[in-house]
This record gives structure tokens, C-alpha cells and sequence, in this order.
């Protein structure tokens, strides 16, 4: 066997499977370094310090979400069309929106800022597009005993890389903030570098799957297909009842969390005043570090229970992650000796926490709709799946900054009871199905 496929685990994985598993790990060994930059916590970090924006910290967390609003578009785009091509296509119109922050100028105040808040969101606009493909690649490509592992290994090596360069950015950005200006196209072109390992990617009964499309389906311009795909997406969550509670109950919980990570930005950039590397340090580095610990453990415990007893555990952390956070936020406010260090010590163990949660979170986000979508409509399932992230993530991180700003670190608690409303809906759902 290649030294290369040793090395990322290749013999695992179902010799049918190894090709496309392969092809994807060389991928995202470069396509991670390029993703890191446009995460949503970076940017927000970026927003603040280099473009002196505090105030568009939460539109940095809601515009990317705007993105997961557009799914049913890309929905309609993919279906009956070739995934590979059509993933190479949005994949450069991305690494494209993302080079072009080197051209934003660092001293036109909240002008740069909205401009770089803008290539942000254009960038995640396309990789929005690339989230259906990928899972859609998954389901066909990988059997459902070993999807899980796999899914999670190539989810631990794009956190690594991600990691990484966030980490090596921050310094450099701490050194001087304008190298932004060759950093990100330096990453833009590793994003195309990335792309070559999926040329000869190949789908498998994929034709078939095209012929018999084009065979159902008359030809309607693309307007008449994304109300199609509307129309189809509302049919599957009035009859698919379990699919639309579990939609639910995941709608609580990422509400839950979108509402925490922009307060915990402005908490770090403005009130605690940490610089670059610090602030990443604490609201990315730590909980990736963490959840590429776990992430194996989770998809074993995956592939072992399924979806719903899984994501009743994998709440139950988030819950915790969320309280001690609060907890944080409310020591330090208090005027006792030595509040800011030990909120940041309680801050630390709920980003710890935290990375168990996302760990987990990483997976079930990614392959849960498959435990309820068929083959053929695996992609409107996840268009459905990743729309309804959009719409939370649009609204929540305004809410989260809104009330704090209102009653401070009390705000919170809003998010601690959407969680444990999350994490009862699991509970239910797991409890009918195990009867």
C-alpha cells in the first residue's frame, strides 16, 4: 500500500470506498489550510481588531449563515447535475471572494469593514453549495457502516489544519495586522492547489442516477425548479414527521450556540482587550483541539447507537459548555478579588467542554438528516437541514449581542434554556424510536 494511504488509515476502509476516501484526505490536506481563514470566529476576531469594527461582529457570525438560507438554491443547481464538476465550479468562486480581502483597505473604518464582512459572506455563499455536494458525495460514495469514521476523519484533519494556520495567522496578525493583505491570497491559491486530487473523483452509480433524473424530471427553467425543490422541501416536513421534530429540536440547540460565540467574541476583543492570539486561542483553538480528540470516540459511538441517542450525550455537553461560559461572563462582573483571572479560567474549561460538544457536533451536523433521507434525495434533505441553520444563524447572533447588551452577562440564560429544550426534544424523539 502507498506510504499515503497508510498514513491517513486507507486500509480501514472498504477497499470500494478507498479510492474516492483517498482523493478526499489529499484534498483537504490543503483545503483546510484555505477554509481556516473564512471560519466565522477568525473573521470575527479580524472585524474587530484589524478593521476596528466591533459592531459588525455579529453580522460576521449571521452573513455567512445568510449563505445556509441560499441551500435551497444550491439545491436546485445540483440536482441532476454532476457533483464534481459542479463542486470544483463553486469551490472556485469561494477561494475567488476570499482572495479578494487582500484588496480591502485596513484604514477606510467601518467602510473596510463592511466590505471585508461582505467577501466573507460571498465566500461562505459558495462553500454553503460545497456542504450539500459533500454529504451528498458521502451517502453514494461511503457504505453507512463506515460513513461516520470516515466523515470524522476528514472533519479532524480540516480542524487540524484550520487549527493550525488560524493559530500562525493570529500571531502574524499580532506582529502586524496589515500582512492580512498577503495572507489571504496566499491561502486562496492553496485552495486551488486543493482541487487537483478531485478531478478524477468519481461518483459511484452516479450516471444512473443522472439518467434516471433527466428521465423524471421535464425540462423547467431555474426558477420553476427552486420552487420545485421549495414545494418538495415543504411536502417532506408535513410527512415526514420524525424528521421534521428532529429539525426542531436541532433548530433549540443552534440557536443555543449561535447566540453564545459572538458575546463571547465581544467579551474577549473589547472587554477582556486580549490580542489576537489570545482571542482565538480561547474561542477556536482550545475547543478544535479538544473535538479532534474526540471526534473518533463520537463516530464510533455513531455508527454504534445512531443519530438520536447520540444527540441526546452530545447535548447534554453542550448544555454544560453554554453554563459554565455564563458562569464566566457573571464572575467577572461581579467586584470580588481576582475576578478576571478565574472567569477566565471558567471560561477556559467551558471552550474545553465545549470541543467535546463539537466533536460530536461535527458529525451529527453533517450525516444526521442521512438517518432519515433516502438515496435520491439525500441533497433535498440536507437543503432543508442546512437552510434552517441559515435562518437560526441569521437571528440568533443578533439576539445573543441584543440582550447582553441590554442586561449583560444574564443574557445567558436564554441560551441555557433553548438547550435544555434541545436536549429534551432529543431525548423524546430517541425514547419513541427505542420503542
Amino acid at each position: 500500500m502507498h506510504p499515503l494511504s497508510r498514513l491517513i488509515g486507507a486500509a480501514d476502509v472498504p477497499r470500494l470506498a478507498r479510492p474516492s476516501y483517498v482523493a478526499e484526505m489529499r484534498h483537504m490536506s490543503l483545503w483546510g489550510m484555505f477554509a481556516s481563514l473564512v471560519d466565522g470566529s477568525f473573521s470575527s476576531i479580524i472585524v474587530a481588531k484589524t478593521f476596528g469594527a466591533p459592531e459588525l461582529v455579529p453580522v460576521v457570525w449571521a452573513t455567512p449563515m445568510l449563505a445556509h438560507l441560499l441551500s435551497f438554491l444550491w439545491s436546485a443547481v445540483i440536482r441532476g447535475r454532476p457533483r464534481i464538476r459542479t463542486f470544483l465550479l463553486l469551490a472556485c468562486g469561494a477561494i475567488l471572494a476570499s482572495g479578494s480581502i487582500a484588496l480591502t483597505p485596513s484604514d477606510a473604518g467601518l467602510l473596510g469593514g463592511l466590505l471585508f464582512t461582505l467577501q466573507i459572506g460571498v465566500a461562505r455563499i459558495f462553500l454553503s453549495g460545497l456542504v450539500n455536494l459533500r454529504t451528498s458525495i458521502w451517502k453514494a460514495n461511503y457504505p453507512h457502516s463506515h460513513r461516520a469514521r470516515i466523515a470524522s476523519r476528514i472533519q479532524a484533519l480540516n480542524a487540524l489544519l484550520m487549527l493550525a494556520v488560524g493559530a500562525l495567522a493570529s500571531t502574524i496578525f499580532d506582529r502586524h495586522a496589515e500582512y492580512y493583505q498577503v495572507v489571504y491570497p496566499t491561502l486562496a491559491a492553496l485552495g486551488l492547489l486543493a482541487l487537483l486530487p478531485l478531478r478524477q473523483l468519481r461518483i459511484r452509480g452516479e450516471q444512473a442516477e443522472l439518467r434516471s433524473y433527466r428521465r423524471s424530471v421535464t425540462a423547467v427553467g431555474g426558477w420553476r425548479q427552486l420552487a420545485r425543490n421549495f414545494s418538495d422541501a415543504v411536502r417532506i416536513l408535513r410527512t415526514d414527521r420524525d424528521f421534521s421534530r428532529y429539525c426542531g429540536a436541532q433548530y433549540l440547540l443552534g440557536s443555543s450556540n449561535f447566540m453564545v460565540d459572538p458575546v463571547l467574541s465581544l467579551f474577549l476583543t473589547q472587554t477582556l482587550q486580549l490580542r489576537y492570539f489570545g482571542s482565538y486561542l480561547i474561542l477556536e483553538q482550545i475547543p478544535t483541539i479538544v473535538a479532534l480528540a474526540t471526534m473518533p470516540l463520537w463516530a464510533r459511538y455513531f455508527d454504534r447507537v445512531g443519530v438520536l441517542r447520540f444527540r441526546v450525550v452530545n447535548t447534554a455537553f453542550w448544555l454544560v459548555a453554554i453554563t459554565l461560559a455564563a458562569a464566566a461572563l457573571g464572575l467577572h462582573s461581579l467586584a470580588i478579588p481576582y475576578a478576571t483571572p478565574l472567569a477566565v479560567g471558567l471560561l477556559v474549561a467551558a471552550r474545553l467542554v465545549n470541543g467535546i460538544g463539537r466533536g460530536g457536533g461535527a458529525i451529527g451536523w453533517n450525516l444526521g438528516h442521512l438517518h432519515f433521507a433516502g438515496r435520491l434525495d439525500a441533497d433535498l434533505y440536507m437543503g432543508i437541514h442546512v437552510a434552517l441553520t441559515g435562518l437560526r444563524g441569521i437571528i440568533m447572533p443578533f439576539v445573543g449581542t441584543f440582550v447582553y447588551s441590554l442586561v449583560g452577562p444574564p443574557a445567558m440564560l436564554l441560551s441555557i434554556a433553548l438547550c435544555i429544550a434541545a436536549w429534551l426534544a432529543f431525548r423524546r424523539l430517541a425514547g419513541e424510536e427505542a420503542r
